[in-house]
């Protein structure tokens, strides 16, 4: 004997079943508010730097944003070695079974720091692998770095777990760079290498591309035209009217005489330019 069901229970269980399921998918979706996960997030990782002497973080909604895109496109694979390809800093972590609270996540990332080496810059782990890395590690604690944000707990698809994204800003991690003073470290970063110059040996072998360092000038400094040395006169083969020598160091010329004798003047051919 079947039972019928009347169709107004129908509707009302369809009805709670649809808001159930938007439900769930808006969860998972939506920019993770500033509520007490996020917030622990935020002090997990402010405890952790002052542990190191670093300055603490602000969370800042645009990472935890996209963070929170980032981890619901993962979550078909969940693969937490798969990084995005933004302008931050990143750190994802995974897990089968949530069994770990914000604050665990944060302290299992700062446990790196037994990989890493202060005295040198550099991690011991080469090359670093899952179970002995150090950049989640850096992340965390690096000192110019000043913003963070997080997504929620997503979970996976197929129940493979839940992964969670943290993103930081600026970005720090820069290999060989001291992570708790990174600006004065940076001195000991080799320079950036600059293109080779490039000679245009045609025409009058302008030079192109070439990096010129700027010169201080002291604040009584005169600048004046620069002195030539005089140059020798040729005195030979002198073509009158075109021989004509630059940079010649030329004496007062003295007053014409008139001729005594009536003589038909030379000019324009008869003059000697520069002479000395």
């Amino acid at each position: 004997m079947s039972m019928l069901i009347p169709k107004s229970q129908i509707l009302s269980t369809a009805a709670i079943l649809l808001l159930f399921s938007i439900f769930i998918s808006s969860t998972e979706a939506a920019v993770p508010q500033f509520d007490w996960v996020q917030q622990e997030f935020l002090k997990s990782h402010n405890d952790l730097r002052s542990s190191v002497g670093v300055p603490h973080l602000q969370w800042d909604a645009n990472l935890a944003a996209f963070s929170q895109s980032w981890a619901n496109q993962r979550k078909q694979q969940c693969d937490y070695r798969h990084h995005s390809t933004s302008p931050y800093g990143e750190n994802i972590f995974w897990e089968l079974y949530r069994q770990n609270t914000a604050t665990s996540i944060v302290q299992k990332w700062f446990g790196e720091k037994q990989f890493f080496n202060h005295a040198t810059n550099q991690c011991n782990c080469q090359p670093e692998r899952a179970g002995c890395e150090c950049g989640h590690y850096l992340n965390v604690i690096w000192r110019t770095t000043t913003k963070v944000g997080c997504s929620g707990f997503v979970y996976c698809d197929d129940q493979k777990g839940a992964i969670v994204v943290c993103s930081y800003d600026p970005i720090g991690n820069v290999k060989g760079v001291n992570p708790l003073n990174p600006v004065n470290n940076m001195r000991g970063v080799a320079p950036p290498v600059l293109p080779p110059r490039q000679v245009n040996n045609g025409g009058r072998g302008r030079k192109r591309n070439v990096a010129v360092k700027p010169v201080a000038l002291p604040a009584n400094a005169r600048l004046t035209s620069p002195v030539l040395p005089p140059k020798p006169v040729n005195t030979g083969n002198v073509r009158r009217g075109r021989g004509r020598k630059h940079n010649v160091a030329v004496k007062s010329p003295a007053p014409l005489k008139r001729p005594s004798s009536p003589q038909k003047s030379q000019r324009g051919r008869g003059r000697r330019n520069n002479r000395v």
